[in-house]
């Protein structure tokens, strides 16, 4: 029993860490929000690997593993009410509601946590639709939770769903195919700008949203079979850096198609031989040159979807637009398993570990390399039409090479060719950088102006503080500390592909053991 309580202490503790940290920035009701659903992740890890034979056995180790998660929230609720508050210059919760929202953490975590656990215990395919009810019925819920938790986390959840829509697009390119894409920010912004001139005053030419969505992610999806058609004899490095220069080279063309003009070919060319160039045939922009970009100021406004009964989606109402991110990102997630699963999928996976045998098997390389860049492709010409939308605005420097790694990051962070890896990874990245930075960056800079700096004599030591202890702007930093940490210690990542983790682990004790003896 003793040695059972240590390993769900173990196993809560980091995901404890995050929960208290949670509490600490942002306080009041988000101690509940976080134990409901990180006692629910909690449940179905402690309980994965291990025998459970019944709901009780499931509910039992649940509970114990929830119960330190509990614990965490419940002295973080405690500290942020009672002390943290006071030293950033903000009046301390009254003990009774502090009491109300540290009690509401404690409670919730160890109950999701014990009934993921209890659902592990079912048997056959109970246990798999338990968890997708319950998966469900947080993604349905959680905007409701969340406007009366009042923790307005919303917003940034549907910024880091349109992430995981694109680290789902690239782990088809990276994961399944093995072909290192370091410019698929490219596509994303293909599928932005091609909702952006169908639907905006740009080019006079507003079709509905629903109609330029499925256009935008055939458009990248085309796109992605011409970059996929130069590179076909590229591997490795080679490769990288034949998509790293597509990936450059879009939004420079998208930040320079502001004076258009289209003459043709043969008559322009014969013009020019003949010393007279107005010969050449004008097809486009003949009385003026057409501004087709927008430049670097981009394309404002984009039209917005539309729904009976809803009417058109609004910046004010994140709803509509949590539900129709999470339709698309449910939808990919559904697509590309069906492809993975496929023949398709396979031929892919034997690319990915040998090309040369995969040929000889008879695989037709060009048609599949060529059908992984172009599914990828579209489900982030997906994400950048829906991305349009929402910001009903697009602008070239948002897809600049940084994207492109960010989501690659993402990728290896959660595991390589694992879907339900690639969305953790992406949900880890895109949390701290547009969730908790920002509000740790707020914490730390009301402490500082509150209780550090009136006590602090030396105004260089004063400006040094207030300019250095800045989270948002030691991003990259905490960025690159975790990555560098990540591939020292598990390089597979959090949730690996068995096969890539056998690949990085060849030999551990499961693998050792059906090695012949030498």
């Amino acid at each position: 029993m003793k040695k059972q309580i240590l390993t769900a202490i173990k196993s809560s503790g980091v995901l404890g860490a995050i929960a208290a940290l949670t509490v600490l920035i942002f306080g009041g009701w988000s101690g509940a929000v976080i134990g409901w659903l990180l006692g629910t992740g909690l449940g179905l890890v402690r309980t994965t690997g291990k025998r459970v034979y019944s709901p009780g056995v499931g509910a039992k180790l649940g509970a114990q593993a929830g119960l330190a998660l509990g614990i965490w929230l419940f002295v973080a609720s405690l500290v942020e009410g009672l002390w943290l508050r006071p030293i950033s210059g903000q009046s301390a919760v009254a003990l009774p509601q502090t009491l109300q929202f540290a009690i509401a953490g404690l409670a919730l975590a160890p109950l999701a946590s014990a009934l993921t656990g209890a659902f592990q215990g079912l048997q056959g395919n109970s246990r798999r639709w338990a968890v997708l009810i319950t998966l469900a019925f947080i993604l349905i819920s959680f905007p409701f939770v969340d406007r009366l938790a009042q923790t307005n986390w919303l917003s940034h959840i549907i910024e880091i769903q349109i992430f995981v829509m694109l680290a789902l697009g690239l782990n088809i390119v990276v994961g399944f195919a093995g072909l290192l894409d370091l410019g698929y920010a490219a596509f994303f912004a293909i599928g932005a700008y091609t909702t952006g001139l169908l639907s905006s005053p740009q080019l006079n030419i507003e079709w509905n949203f629903w109609l330029v969505i499925p256009i935008a992610a055939m458009v990248a999806a085309i796109a992605g079979v011409i970059l996929g058609t130069p590179t076909l004899r590229l591997r490795g490095d080679y490769l990288a850096i034949v998509t790293l220069g597509f990936g450059e080279i879009v939004p420079v063309v998208f930040r320079n198609l502001t004076a258009v003009r289209v003459e043709e070919p043969i008559s322009k060319l014969i013009g020019t031989l003949m010393g007279h160039p107005e010969w050449g045939i004008c097809l486009l922009g003949c009385d003026r040159p057409i501004n087709l970009t927008g430049g670097e100021a981009g394309i404002n406004p984009i039209g917005r979807p539309a729904l009976p009964f809803i009417g058109t989606f609004s910046s004010t109402d994140y709803l509509p637009w949590y539900y129709l991110i999470l339709f698309l990102v449910v939808f990919a997630y559904f697509a590309i398993s069906r492809l993975k699963d496929s023949r398709l999928g396979r031929a892919w996976t034997a690319i990915r570990e040998d090309e040369l045998a995969a040929s000889a098997m008879g695989i037709n390389l060009v048609r599949t390399k060529l059908l992984a860049f172009a599914m990828g492709a579209t489900f982030s010409g997906f994400a950048g039409s829906f991305y349009a939308a929402y910001i009903s605005a697009i602008f070239p420097s948002v897809f600049d090479f940084s994207v492109s790694v960010i989501i690659l990051c993402m990728v290896i962070l959660g595991g390589l060719g694992n879907m339900n890896g690639v969305i953790l990874g992406a949900i880890i990245i895109m949390a701290a950088d547009r969730l908790y930075l920002p509000q740790l960056a707020q914490t730390l800079k009301r402490i500082l102006n509150t209780s550090v700096l009136p006590n602090i004599a030396n105004p260089q030591w004063r400006e040094f503080l207030a300019t250095s202890l800045d989270p948002i702007q030691m991003r990259l930093f905490f960025f690159g500390l975790v990555l560098v940490i990540m591939m020292i210690v598990r390089p597979e990542g959090l949730l690996p592909d068995t096969m890539h983790q056998a690949e990085l682990h060849p030999t551990d004790d499961g693998i050792q053991d059906s090695l012949p003896n030498s």
